[in-house]
C-alpha cells in the first residue's frame, strides 16, 4: 500500500454493506476483519477501524486538532461549531482538576461507602438486576460528589437521560434528532430535563455559595483560576454525571460476576480488607488496597465497558500509511487491544497479579481504561476510587449469591455488559 490510501476492508453485502454481519456478532466480526486485513481496515466508505495501540494513542493525542470527540446525542450544532467549543471545554476541565484529583477523591471515601449501603438496603434478600443497581449507586455517589446537598433531584434525571440515550447508542444505526419516533422524542425530553435541572442547581449555588469548597460544583465556581460562564460549568458537570451512568456501574456488575466465578479472588480481597487498619482520622484510600486495585485494573482490561471508542476526522490528515478526510469516522476496538496476545501475556486469563509485578504488564499504549490524550476521562481518579472501595465493601459486608453465573453472557452493546446477571445481597 502506498502512503495516503484509504484502508482496505470487506466489501459487505449489497445494500446493507457490513452492518448485517457486524450486528450478528460484533466482536467476532471485528476480529475476523483484523485477521484478514490487519490492524487498520475500513468498515464502510465513511468509517474505518484502528486496532493498533500506537495509532490509537496517536488518534487520542491528536483529539481537539485533527480528530474530534463524537458529539453528544441530540447536539445539533455543526461540526465547526463543536470545534470552536473545544477551548471552552478544555477551560472547564482545567478548572475542575483540583476537584477530581486523587486527594479530592480520597476525601469522599467514607461518604461513598455510606451511599453504597443505603442503595443496597432496600434490595436485600431478593434477586436483583446487578448492573441496574450498581449503575444507580454510582450515579448517586457521583451526583453527591459533584453537587453535594443539591444532588437529590439530579440523580433520577441523570438516570433517566442516560437510560434513554443508551437505547439509541446500543444500535449501530444513527437516528437524527429531528426524526419523530417515540424513542428519539423520549430521549430528547429526558436530556432536556437534565439540562434544566443542572442549570437550575448552578444558578442556585452561584447565588448562595458555600463558605468553603465542599464538592466539584464549588470548585468550578470558586475564585481560584479563570472564571467560567454558566454553560462551561454545566458542560463539565454534565460530562462527569453522564459518564457515571455506564462504565463504573457496569464494571461493578462484572466484579460481582467474577467474585462468584472465582471465589479465591474474593477470599484474597477479604483478607486484605480484614487486615486493613487505617490511622485514626484517615479515610481508606486506593493505596491501602493494592490487591483490590489490581482486581479492578484487571476487570477494566478484560471487560472494558467502553469496548469501542470513536473519533470524527476534522481535517485532511494521515495516520500511519492511511489518509482520512473531514467527516469520516475512526472506531477503536479497545476490547481487541486488551485481549491481543501481541500486547499481553495470557490475555484470555483473568490475572490480577499481573498488576502487582514490577514490570509493566502490557506493551506500550495497550491499556486504555480511561482513554488518553487531552480528552482522557475527567473523573478517572474518582472512578478508580469508587470501584476499589465498592468492591472491597461488597466483599467485606455482603454475602452475594449469583443466580446462575454460567448462564451470564458478554454482550457488546453501547457498553460491554454481563447480560442476564442477577444476584441476591445479604448483610454479613
Amino acid at each position: 500500500m502506498s502512503i495516503g490510501e484509504y484502508p482496505a476492508g470487506p466489501r459487505g453485502r449489497r445494500l446493507v454493506g457490513n452492518r448485517y454481519d457486524y450486528e450478528r456478532d460484533r466482536i467476532g466480526f471485528l476480529q475476523r476483519c483484523q485477521r484478514d486485513y490487519g490492524d487498520v481496515f475500513s468498515f464502510s466508505a465513511r468509517t474505518s477501524v484502528v486496532a493498533d495501540p500506537v495509532l490509537v494513542h496517536e488518534i487520542l493525542a491528536r483529539t481537539n486538532t485533527d480528530f474530534g470527540i463524537e458529539v453528544a446525542l441530540f447536539d445539533d450544532a455543526e461540526p465547526e461549531v463543536n470545534a470552536r467549543a473545544t477551548p471552552t471545554a478544555m477551560a472547564g476541565r482545567k478548572k475542575s482538576r483540583p476537584g477530581v484529583n486523587r486527594a479530592a477523591a480520597d476525601a469522599h471515601s467514607d461518604r461513598l461507602v455510606e451511599i453504597l449501603h443505603a442503595r443496597l438496603a432496600g434490595e436485600l434478600g431478593r434477586a436483583v438486576d446487578v448492573a441496574a443497581v450498581m449503575k444507580s449507586f454510582i450515579i448517586r455517589a457521583t451526583t453527591d460528589y459533584c453537587l453535594g446537598d443539591d444532588s437529590d433531584e439530579v440523580a433520577p434525571a441523570v438516570t433517566d437521560a442516560a437510560e434513554h440515550s443508551a437505547v439509541l447508542m446500543a444500535s449501530s444505526l444513527s437516528l437524527p434528532s429531528w426524526l419523530p419516533v417515540s424513542r428519539v422524542r423520549s430521549a430528547k425530553a429526558a436530556n432536556r430535563r437534565l439540562t434544566e435541572v443542572l442549570h437550575e442547581r448552578i444558578r442556585q449555588r452561584h447565588a448562595r455559595p458555600h463558605d468553603k469548597v465542599r464538592d466539584l460544583l464549588d470548585t468550578m465556581l470558586s475564585d481560584d483560576g479563570e472564571a467560567l460562564d454558566e454553560q462551561t460549568v454545566y458542560r463539565t458537570i454534565s460530562v462527569m454525571l453522564r459518564a457515571s451512568h455506564g462504565v463504573p456501574g457496569t464494571i461493578l456488575a462484572w466484579a460481582v460476576l467474577t467474585l462468584a466465578r472465582e471465589p479465591e479472588i474474593a477470599a484474597r480481597i477479604g483478607l486484605e480488607v480484614e487486615g486493613l487498619v487505617p490511622e485514626a482520622g484517615r479515610s481508606v484510600t486506593v493505596d491501602d488496597l493494592p490487591f483490590t486495585e489490581a482486581v479492578v485494573k484487571e476487570l477494566l482490561r478484560a471487560y472494558i465497558p467502553t469496548w469501542l471508542m470513536g473519533r470524527e476526522v476534522r481535517t485532511h490528515t494521515t495516520l500511519g500509511r492511511w489518509a482520512f478526510q473531514p467527516g469520516q469516522q475512526v472506531m477503536m476496538p479497545v476490547y481487541l487491544i486488551h485481549r491481543d496476545p501481541r500486547w499481553w501475556d495470557e490475555p484470555e486469563r483473568f490475572l490480577p497479579d499481573r498488576w502487582l509485578r514490577t514490570q509493566q504488564p502490557h506493551a506500550r499504549f495497550a491499556y486504555l481504561p480511561f482513554g488518553a490524550g487531552p480528552r482522557i476521562c475527567l473523573g478517572n481518579q474518582v472512578g478508580l476510587l469508587q470501584l476499589v472501595l465498592a468492591v472491597a465493601t461488597l466483599v467485606r459486608d455482603y454475602d452475594i449469591t449469583v443466580a446462575d453465573a454460567d448462564a451470564v453472557v458478554m454482550r457488546p452493546e453501547a457498553l460491554l455488559v454481563p447480560a442476564g446477571l442477577r444476584a441476591t445481597f445479604a448483610r454479613k
